[in-house]
């Protein structure tokens, strides 16, 4: 894998999508690949996040210790994982595993943070996608909750 296509891909994920191409560059060059083999946790639940990881080859599962097997999710080559541990530090919920050979690039905060301040409009434009993000949350969120409301008077009183 080159530089070059290393910009590529990220370029075609959001949040790096709302980059410029000097932005990604940045973000490409400072990333810390890893190479790692099948099985292999690439986290796990509890740790702290201090970043994203780019999955640049190869395939990952995240598995959440409270659900079902049956629920883990396989990502390959070009998903992000852990987005929102680039905007605010927390704590992992699920368990991440190589599930083959694959090479992650480690995208650290503090490389997303000062990328960000060197590019205020593009900031600006991530900002923007996060609040409406987080709209679309609360808007769901409130649909369910006057469903739940309304479901509850539908019933007949026991």
């Amino acid at each position: 894998m080159t530089l070059e296509s290393d910009v590529a891909r990220l370029a075609r994920t959001r949040p790096f999508s709302l980059l410029p191409r000097e932005a990604v560059q940045l973000i490409a060059f400072s990333c810390e690949k890893r190479r790692m083999k099948a099985g292999e946790a690439l986290f796990r639940p509890g740790e702290e996040a201090d970043g994203g990881f780019f999955v640049l080859s190869g395939a990952v599962v995240l598995t959440d210790p409270d659900g079902p097997p049956e629920a883990a999710r396989r990502v390959g080559a070009g998903a992000l994982i852990g987005e929102n541990a680039l905007y605010a530090p927390l704590f992992r919920r699920h368990e991440a595993r190589i599930a083959e050979d694959a090479l992650v690039a480690r995208v650290p905060r503090e490389i997303f943070r000062r990328v960000l301040s060197e590019f205020p409009e593009a900031a600006e434009k991530v900002r923007q996608a996060l609040a409406q993000r987080t709209l679309r949350l609360v808007e769901g969120l409130d649909a369910t909750r006057r469903m739940s409301l309304s479901a509850r008077r539908a019933r007949p009183a026991p």
